[in-house]
């Protein structure tokens, strides 16, 4: 009895330490030098990215994608000298997804081009899940 009161207590500190491990790389990073503005800058114009592509209103839409691609840039350096692989990565399907909805424009196709737009939020949400500070949401 007492053997199995020990393999449950280490079980239960492995299960522990297995959950703290996986916790948000957040709390580990310090994100006070990271550009405010700029981000206020990327949230106010991811608003209007896809509704300016559906009105199929190129140039604004143009506009919208070369600030979104400076976004998407800096956060990828900002979190690859950081070392948050994650954020790396969703900066790098930001870049691709306004690259698309760049080249659909060209093309005159903007169905595709609002297909594409529509998913740059959603990554936006996916890094702002792990890092942006609870207290700012």
């Amino acid at each position: 009895m007492n053997d199995s009161k020990k393999r449950n207590g280490r079980f239960a500190l492995l299960a522990l330490l297995a959950a703290l491990s996986s916790a948000p790389v957040a709390a580990a990073i310090d994100l006070r030098d990271y550009d405010n503005d700029l981000m206020r800058d990327l949230d106010k114009t991811i608003k209007y990215f896809e509704p300016d592509i559906t009105a199929q209103n190129a140039e604004a839409a143009k506009e919208d994608a070369e600030i979104l691609l400076n976004g998407f840039k800096y956060t990828e350096d900002y979190f690859k000298k950081k070392g948050a692989a994650d954020a790396v990565e969703i900066s790098r399907k930001g870049l691709q997804v306004v690259g698309d909805a760049i080249k659909n424009i060209d093309q005159n196709d903007f169905d595709a081009a609002a297909a594409s737009a529509r998913e740059a939020p959603q990554l936006c949400k996916s890094c702002h899940d792990i890092y942006k500070p609870r207290l700012a949401r």
